[in-house]
């Protein structure tokens, strides 16, 4: 039965009178967040005054467990706090003075300082583990609370912390059980109008036991998490212990719910009335998430446990969303979430026939307005439980025993990095603008300020929205560039869309492609057969396949074409790379589908490479427009002086097979931006993708004859068109040998040729990531992971070394062999898979070569193994780890082009930086150290042209991260860059005598006296 609340706005009285009664019992004494020192009354302060302040302070909060001396302590403290852009707290201002490397008072600031942070971690936590928390959970017990036992500590990386979080999980459940049989009946505690309730609590995280969960294989993780998750239920029944899913960042939403919902109407669960999940009043579509839980429990004819939070994670997801450019999936404004909640907590009382509703809160507000649902619905007080943090709001606590209101302390058990993390957490929420704690520290006026209405923005009522609406670029109006969002697979229509768009090409494969001339269609009696890599029996389709002829004729053909286009004015030239943005935009699941066929990419990176060609069509075209502008140089009397970019002519753009559509797009769409006819040779192994995209060109409304579409042998096109007199430009992508031979090639001056030939070569790499003593080592693995082994290595930019200090390599090495262990290697095609196949059996043989002579000298610490299936029938290498790898080894200095990953130790920072340059090429580098001297030694020593700090170095996005290196990695300004367009264009300076509009000024002579 559906209870019928009135109107929240007819009980706000009772709101304000309950709240009042509250505040009451509270007593006039703020609430506590910390225990009564400087980290409380003075560090808090100062952070919630100060953002730069509160930045350092909370870095330092998550570097500090990773500090293991104290001249490491000593020295972060003084670069974190040494000069910081606010007051200091008078304790931290002695501290830095005292804590200088060397002195006698340095152990004692240190011990003081990790003492002080241990005693305020242990007013949030209690303890390790479950079983060192059972005083905590007696004495609250003693205070009539109850408790929620929260095993910190998220996202396993490996299999073995999976089932070591599942067995923690576990024994959590048997341990609790065993205590809270032990105790004596409290009913306050223990009774609710519905019957007793049992006095364990366990929070279970989906992440913290299902390693590498991915939405994107949204079937297999569901069927793994519910396996994982079944015998944890099981036990939870069986020991009559209250069983609580928490619900974490967005993206797992759907996962978790969908998992929860599968084993609730199991029907060996059906009828336990004690399992609960938690639902988040930030999310926009909150609403449908409860009422799909009230029908669940309708159907499975018993009751279960809804807790409603405002939502832990806001930073987290904003910050998230605003970078990838996807709308938010949560209030933008806390007034709206705090409204939503109220809604929301009265939903659920008006449910409470099926739903036990559980409030997140330590607002003495929002313990109102439940309360008056309550009482306004004709139910007693306690048929709301109340839920609060452990040492937050611990007068509202007292409160609440006074009163007799039901509630449970949420009570989190950790070492000390997931306690520091977690403390982290509650600093940001303490000291946050917005936070009510803030207010209830102030004076008894402003206390009684919380019990005020919340005045909800106009954007509450905005619906929840699966993408973006994109609307198609105006030339004459373009706007600020913005990158394009990439697909997020959490999201099931993105999944289902990428599914159909698969099934739709493989289902129109084996078409044939001529080569196109001067706007015709031309066959050579020669064909280029486009294989699927995965599966090299599956034939694609197939192409014409040019020679020195076709070639000859492509650039006689450019060049009769090339005046009308180089006059083509620039804003129609824009229109045309921005129709064509538009066109990949309606058409990139399809793209994406043939770059997974065709060059063997994952769904994600597949996505990527069709967003970023897209986003070099309307970052060039933009670019376009700012060059073509006029621009007026200093001016002399009677002259003027204008400056002006011009086509260089006719350009070859020779692309790689690794980006079929990003690299070739981009080099494409900025020789057309400047002006330039282009000779388009696709990379042999990718020529169906590049067939798209010139056809995608030609029906954006580019003139026929301006690119010719010449897919060839590259030892016979590319070498013909790069010594050819009347090319004028070249833009190559690939190997470093093969550009080196080109630049040469370039230089030579040969009859007929009127200008020196311009080469804009972007080369490869042999790319380090340097992990310090004090990194986040989870992270570094993380990110050394995905750097090394995404699209199976096969990236100019991808991470072949890591240089990792001694102090931690034990440690780095667990971390990175957990993250490189969960990673799938399998058919591309397939949404689960992490690593599909090397391009060719050419690549094969190479990297698998490299590894024959690795192990020769060096140590294999890991080597995955492909199904037989699957190597069988395709060309894969599984990832492979060396350690002991000699800095002067084929391994170190050679550039392998696939899933191979060096490690090199040294003994400190500078030897790693020595360590990283130590190769011929300067493409891409990271860093992950958490010492801001280091960060700003690195940005003068480590010689790469992208530098990333505390993230993977592979996935340059245009516009943000200009792309290229320098040594043997490249030539030529850095691609998606303000620079890049000038490599396809000449400047010009023109000067004109004009008679002056006007007399000059008299001025008397210089030597006038």
């Amino acid at each position: 039965m559906v209870l019928t609340i009135p109107d929240a706005g007819t009980y706000e009285p009772d709101v304000k009178t309950i709240g009042r009664q509250l505040l009451d019992c509270m007593g006039v004494q703020p609430p506590s967040l910390l225990q009564p020192d400087w980290w409380q009354t003075q560090a808090l302060d100062v952070a919630a005054r100060d953002p730069e302040f509160r930045r350092r302070f909370l870095e330092f909060l998550e570097v500090f467990p990773a500090l293991k001396s104290v001249d490491q302590m000593a020295s972060h403290l003084r670069e974190y706090f040494e000069d910081p852009s606010g007051e200091l707290p008078p304790v931290l201002r002695w501290g830095i003075k005292a804590a200088w490397p060397g002195q006698l008072t340095t152990g004692l600031v240190a011990k003081t300082i990790e003492h002080n942070l241990h005693l305020v971690t242990q007013i949030y936590t209690a303890g390790r583990s479950p079983a060192e928390a059972i005083p905590v959970l007696r004495r609250l017990r003693k205070d009539k609370a109850g408790f929620i036992v929260n095993i910190l500590g998220e996202h396993a990386r490996g299999t073995d912390g999976a089932v070591d979080a599942e067995q923690a999980y576990a024994e959590a459940l048997q341990h609790l059980a065993r205590e809270a049989a032990r105790w004596t009946a409290e009913p306050q505690v223990d009774d609710a109008p519905w019957g007793s309730v049992p006095r364990a609590c366990l929070s279970l995280k989906l992440s913290s036991i299902c390693p590498g969960l991915d939405p994107i294989a949204f079937d297999v993780a569901h069927e793994t998490a519910a396996d994982v998750f079944r015998p944890l239920f099981r036990l939870a029944r069986d020991q009559r212990v209250a069983l609580l899913i928490d619900l974490e960042q967005f993206r797992l939403r759907d996962l978790t719910q969908t998992v929860f919902s599968t084993l609730l109407t199991e029907p060996e669960f059906r009828n336990y009335p004690h399992f609960g999940i938690t639902v988040q009043a930030y999310l926009r579509d909150v609403v449908e998430d409860v009422m799909d839980l009230v029908t669940l429990a309708q159907e499975r004819s018993a009751p279960m446990i809804v807790r409603i939070v405002k939502g832990a994670y806001w930073d987290e997801e904003i910050e998230h969303s605003l970078r990838e450019g996807w709308p938010s999936p949560v209030m933008t404004h806390k007034a709206d979430t705090d409204t939503q909640f109220e809604r929301m907590t009265r939903l659920l009382i008006e449910h409470s026939d099926t739903i036990r509703p559980a409030v997140a809160t330590h607002n003495p507000r929002s313990v109102a307005c439940a309360l008056s649902a309550c009482r306004a619905a004709g139910l007693p007080d306690t048929t709301v439980e109340f839920q609060l943090l452990l040492g937050v709001a611990q007068s509202l606590c007292r409160a609440m025993s006074q009163l007799g209101l039901r509630h449970r302390i949420y009570v989190p058990v950790g070492d000390l990095r997931t306690g520091m993390s977690y403390l982290a957490r509650r600093m940001l929420e303490a000291t946050s603008p917005d936070s009510f704690l803030r207010t209830m520290a102030k004076d008894d006026a402003h206390r009684h300020s919380v019990l005020a209405r919340p005045l909800p923005t106009p954007d509450i009522k905005l619906p929840p929205l699966d993408r973006l609406d994109i609307h198609p670029t105006n030339s004459e109006e373009p706007g600020s560039f913005h990158n394009e969002p990439r697909l997020d697979f959490a999201r099931d229509l993105n999944r289902l869309e990428m599914k159909d768009a698969l099934a739709a090409v493989g289902a129109a494969l084996g078409a044939h492609r001529p080569l196109r001339i001067a706007g015709h269609a031309v066959e050579t009696g020669r064909q280029i057969t486009s294989v699927n890599p995965a599966y090299p029996n599956q034939e694609l389709g197939t192409t014409a396949a040019a020679g020195a002829g076709e070639a000859e004729r492509a650039v006689q053909a450019a060049r009769s074409i090339a005046p009308s286009w180089r006059s083509y004015p620039a804003v129609k030239r824009a229109e045309i790379l921005f129709r064509a943005a538009d066109l990949l935009r309606r058409e990139r699941c399809r793209l994406a589908a043939l770059v997974i066929l065709e060059a063997g990419k994952t769904w994600r990176e597949a996505d990527a490479d069709v967003i970023e060609a897209i986003d070099f069509l309307e970052y060039y075209g933009r670019d376009l427009l700012r060059l073509a502008a006029p621009q007026v140089l200093g001016a002399s009397p009677g002259e003027t002086n204008r400056h002006r970019y011009e086509p260089r002519g006719v350009a070859a753009v020779i692309a790689p097979w690794n980006f079929p559509l990003a690299i070739l797009g981009g080099m494409t769409a900025a020789a057309l931006a400047a002006g330039n006819t282009v000779i388009m040779k696709p990379a042999s192994d990718t020529p169906l993708v590049a067939w798209e995209f010139y056809h995608l060109l030609a029906e954006a409304g580019l003139p026929e004859g301006v690119l010719s579409y010449l897919p060839g042998p590259g030892s016979e096109v590319g070498a013909y068109l790069v010594r050819h007199p009347e090319v004028d430009v070249v833009a190559f992508t690939g190997s470093s040998a093969v550009g080196l031979e080109m630049v040469r090639e370039a230089a030579v001056m040969r009859p007929g040729q009127v200008g020196i030939k311009h080469v804009v070569a972007e080369m490869g790499g042999k790319n380090a990531i340097i992990v310090d003593d004090d990194a986040d080592l989870g992270a570094a693995a993380d990110a050394v992971a995905a750097s090394a082994f995404g699209f199976s290595g096969q990236k100019c930019s991808a991470c072949s070394r890591v240089v990792v200090l001694e102090s931690v390599r034990h440690d780095f090495l667990q971390q990175l062999l957990a993250a490189t262990s969960r990673l799938t290697v399998g058919d591309p095609a397939l949404p689960g898979t992490d690593l599909g196949p090397l391009i060719n059996p050419q690549a094969l043989e190479k990297v698998n070569g490299y590894i024959a002579r690795g192990q020769e000298g060096a140590e294999l610490l890991f080597a995955g193994t492909p199904s037989f299936e699957i190597s069988a029938s395709g060309y894969y290498v599984a990832p492979h780890i060396f350690t002991n790898v000699d800095v002067h080894s084929v391994l170190a200095q050679d550039e392998i082009f696939g899933p191979v990953l060096s490690v090199i130790t040294v003994r400190d920072f500078t030897t790693a930086l020595s360590v990283a340059n130590a190769v011929q090429y300067g493409l891409t580098g990271g860093v992950f150290t958490r010492t801001p001297s280091h960060v700003r030694l690195a940005e003068e020593e480590f010689r790469v042209g992208n530098l990333y700090i505390n993230r993977g170095i592979t996935g340059a996005m245009v516009g943000r991260q200009p792309f290229g290196g320098f040594k043997h990695s490249g030539t030529g300004s850095r691609t998606g860059g303000p620079d890049y367009l000038r490599n396809f264009m000449e400047a010009r300076t023109i000067t004109e005598r004009t008679r002056l509009a006007s007399p000059l000024p008299a001025h008397p002579p210089r030597n006038a006296s």
